[in-house]
């Protein structure tokens, strides 16, 4: 179980009253990971919501469109607060996750089952929609990483009109 004064320092929780956070709180739990550890697999049936609390998470995907063995960086979490993990909240067909996260330094996590925070969120529609709302806002700076490394990538493919 976690205090609401925890889930109160993070910015993300800031519009939530105290009996939110009280319902919240009674399905997370803190975790902590070291350096190079991986938090959650990218493909597998991830079951959980993991937030970050303190520390620098890594999130990667695998690119077979790269020579090379190591994963494409996504982006790198190091707010806290930032929601790593929620497949399993709003993900009912158990597609698995679109990416992979690993301990970038020693980081502390807050993670609950994804079903019961689903079932949380569908009983509580106030707090349901504030909490979704705070997944699309991460989905959305996602989308906005990855179109930038996608037209970064593009872009050393592109030759001057007139230069062939």
């Amino acid at each position: 179980m976690v205090s609401k004064e925890i889930f109160r320092k993070l910015a993300l929780f800031s519009n939530f009253s105290d009996g939110e956070l009280e319902k919240l709180g009674a399905l997370f739990t803190v975790r902590e990971f070291g350096s190079g550890q991986l938090i959650n697999s990218e493909g597998a049936e991830n079951r959980e919501v993991i937030i970050l609390l303190e520390g620098s998470v890594a999130v990667e995907m695998s690119s077979s469109l790269r020579d090379s063995s190591e994963p494409l960086v996504l982006s790198t979490e190091s707010t806290p607060g930032r929601i790593i993990e929620w497949s399993n909240a709003i993900d009912s067909t158990r597609s698995g996750g679109t990416a992979l996260s690993r301990a970038v330094d020693p980081s502390k996590v807050l993670a609950a089952d994804g079903a019961a925070v689903k079932a949380l969120c569908d009983g509580d529609i106030g707090l349901g929609y504030k909490f979704i709302q705070q997944i699309a806002l991460v989905i959305a700076s996602r989308l906005r990483d990855t179109r930038t490394q996608f037209l970064s990538a593009c872009s050393q493919f592109w030759w001057p009109e007139g230069r062939h």
